[in-house]
């Protein structure tokens, strides 16, 4: 007696509810009642012989399989919780999906497509507008669809039957539960849809015949009609299903008409490509313009790819049901940002080249760049710019710049080296960071230090014979013969700047070393 009334308790809540829902849809001139599925009498609990719940009332599903309900209400419950929202089994027991409404709390699911041997291949919803169509009069219709995370496969032929009577379907005839029909509203295209992350509209403006009282929405192809993208989660089911929200019918009058959509104004790289409009069927005359010329690109389709290499603004204009509007989208293209194609830094292999580390490297896409910097760290972290080079902006460039002034830090081991980029705006990028051991100088025939040097310069070099110290203008500016392998020389009298060491030993051997003089 108990339970009676609580189900009657809550029938008659469900009533009020939808009742009251339907007179809103009616004010708003939707015709599709509990439309996002947000009303329910029962939280969705599967039963033994059904896994997945039946869609909340008034709609009904076309069979026990290949269709679910999923609603927030089961978030924390221990019997369903892979079927609450947003976190859900859908399409995939065992496969987490993870999906917010399009709007609200619930959504409902259905299969496109099922590639495993002798079960069920499709799904189908279906629901008793709250008005039947009139005659010649148009409709906008429609519904959005989101991929499941589980499944391995995409689909195409995702599209909503209007007809006068209930559709039904013959088990027997048709086992593989595909309802045979010509669905009148689907994309533009009829594009596979393999978004699992946004709300994918499907949209299209009906003419009614007169009469027509039903809508199913589902795949109505049969499987070798049905185009399948198999590549999208190689580790999902080898299935495709859909989550199902907010399925409008809406006539089109006075007082709603359909407003042209040309898309969000979108920044792009160079060489990129950008979706502008939209997948809306059945708009009466369309006109793309570019802009910037004045020039028509396209008078057929509602929205297309498109490729600019500057800064363009696309003008669509539109007429439905005889109310024409246009809308205009901007597409900001950026140039390519600076690549490093490569960079290394070495030490000389010739030691008659002199001591330093050599960086080098190259970039492309060099568009208004101001300069490089050279930076040196000696922990990793830290850096200080040692150096500085103009950016020649050519599509292909190469630079080298040798620090110098390593041999003075040699001891410490382990040198970091990269290289800043500066735009002529400010704007800054980096290379990668490269590591050398500075410790491998130690290991050469010939060292000078300190570098720099103040008064007096330490030369080590097995069998020192010939030395020879010459200015940055090329001037002999000392000259010494020796016969020893470690000196010491007095620089003081020396004016300050860059000096090269030539050493020549006694196996006739000559050595090259830069040092600067504080």
């Amino acid at each position: 007696m108990c339970c009676s009334l609580c189900s009657t308790i809550k029938n008659s809540l469900f009533l009020m509810v939808f009742v009251c829902n339907t007179l809103i849809l009616q004010a708003q001139k939707n015709y599709v009642p509990n439309n996002s599925f947000e009303i329910y009498i029962n939280c969705p609990i599967p039963s033994v012989t059904n896994k997945n719940p039946p869609p909340p009332l008034p709609w009904v599903s076309m069979q026990t399989n290949g269709f679910s309900y999923f609603n927030s209400c089961a978030n924390n419950s221990f019997i369903s919780p892979y079927l609450g929202v947003p976190n859900n089994f859908l399409g995939a027991y065992g496969i987490a999906n993870y999906q917010e409404g399009h709007s609200g709390f619930a959504y409902t699911g259905f299969m496109t497509s099922n590639k495993s041997i002798g079960v069920y291949k499709r799904g189908y919803q279906e629901v008793k507008l709250t008005d039947s169509l009139k005659a010649g009069k148009k409709y906008n219709c429609g519904f959005y669809v989101a991929l499941s995370n589980g499944c391995k496969y995409a689909t195409n032929n995702i599209g909503m039957l209007i007809t006068k009577t209930a559709t039904t379907i013959d088990t027997v005839a048709t086992p593989s539960w595909v309802i045979a029909g010509s669905p009148q509203i689907y994309n533009y295209g009829n594009p596979i849809i393999k978004d699992t992350q946004n709300w994918v509209k499907i949209n299209c403006i009906y003419t009614a015949v007169g009469g027509e009282q039903y809508i199913t929405i589902g795949n109505f192809k049969l499987d070798e009609a049905t185009i399948v993208d198999t590549t999208v989660n190689p580790t999902g089911l080898n299935w495709a299903v859909y989550a199902l929200d907010d399925v409008f019918v809406m006539p089109l009058d006075n007082s709603f008409n359909l407003k042209a959509d040309a898309g969000k104004d979108t920044t792009i790289t160079i060489g990129d490509s950008i979706f502008i409009g939209s997948y809306t069927n059945g708009i009466d005359s369309i006109k793309w313009q570019n802009q910037n010329t004045g020039n028509k690109i396209d008078s057929t389709r509602p929205g297309f790819w498109v490729h600019p290499l500057a800064n363009t603004c696309y003008v669509l204009t539109q007429t439905v049901n005889n109310y024409t509007s246009s809308d205009t989208v901007c597409i900001t293209v950026q140039p390519l940002p600076l690549k490093f194609i490569s960079y290394s830094v070495s030490l000389p292999s010739n030691l008659g080249e002199g001591l330093g580390v050599r960086s080098i490297w190259q970039t492309a896409n060099e568009i208004n760049v101001s300069h490089f910097n050279i930076q040196r760290s000696l922990n990793g972290v830290a850096f200080t710019t040692i150096g500085k080079t103009v950016a020649q902006n050519k599509s292909i460039n190469e630079y080298s710049f040798t620090d110098v002034l390593l041999p003075s830090l040699e001891g410490l081991g382990v040198g970091f080296y990269r290289i800043q980029a500066i735009d002529k705006d400010g704007k800054i990028s980096y290379s990668e960071t490269k590591q050398i051991r500075l410790n491998q100088l130690t290991n050469k025939p010939i060292n000078v230090y300190p570098n720099p040097a103040k008064d007096v310069v330490n030369i080590n070099c097995v069998g020192m014979k010939d030395i020879h110290i010459v200015n940055s203008l090329g001037q002999v500016v000392r000259q010494l013969k020796v016969n020893t392998n470690m000196l010491k020389i007095d620089i003081s009298e020396l004016a300050k700047g860059l000096y090269l060491l030539k050493l020549i030993n006694n196996k006739n051997i000559m050595y090259n070393e830069k040092f600067i003089v504080l």
